[in-house]
């Protein structure tokens, strides 16, 4: 049985998912109560927390606090995921890639450029077929900046 005082910020430990709710896992710690919160999830989107671990499956996460007041904690498992962000951040920028259209609002047409990786083409920078852009359609556009705090990319048309 684990101990909630043996545990402290940073510390990796293994657990069992034992139930989920809509944002959050439960994990039993051995004994420790621990909650994985839907960003601390994963870098990948998804809609419920049971696409990212099931009920009964060990997880490895990183603790992130301790509540000794409400004995739980606070765990982490994507801190221990490759983000995928990161990699497009240090390879993409100024490329031309092809992105499918995701949304269409008054700021911009939002597409799709890979897995979970989206970025912004500005509506003042619609031209062309872009300016009737509709949701599936693909077009090619240049990475023109990245944000990785923000966690944003804008786009620009090609040509």
């Amino acid at each position: 049985m684990q101990n909630i005082n043996n545990l402290q910020p940073g510390t990796v430990c293994r657990g069992v998912v034992t139930a989920a709710s809509a944002t959050i896992l439960f994990v039993d710690l051995d004994g420790v109560p621990g909650v994985v919160t839907a960003p601390n999830l994963s870098w990948r989107r998804f809609t419920h927390p049971e696409q990212v671990a099931q009920i009964g499956e060990e997880v490895v996460a990183v603790v992130l606090s301790i509540d000794t007041d409400r004995n739980q904690v606070s765990l982490s498992l994507k801190e221990l995921q490759h983000d995928p962000f990161v990699d497009f951040a240090a390879t993409q920028l100024g490329t031309t890639t092809t992105g499918t259209v995701d949304k269409v609002t008054p700021i911009g047409v939002f597409l799709t450029l890979q897995q979970d990786i989206s970025g912004l083409l500005p509506a003042a920078d619609l031209t062309g077929a872009l300016k009737s852009a509709e949701i599936g359609e693909e077009y090619n556009v240049v990475v023109s900046s990245i944000n990785l705090n923000e966690r944003r990319i804008t786009l620009a048309p090609t040509g």
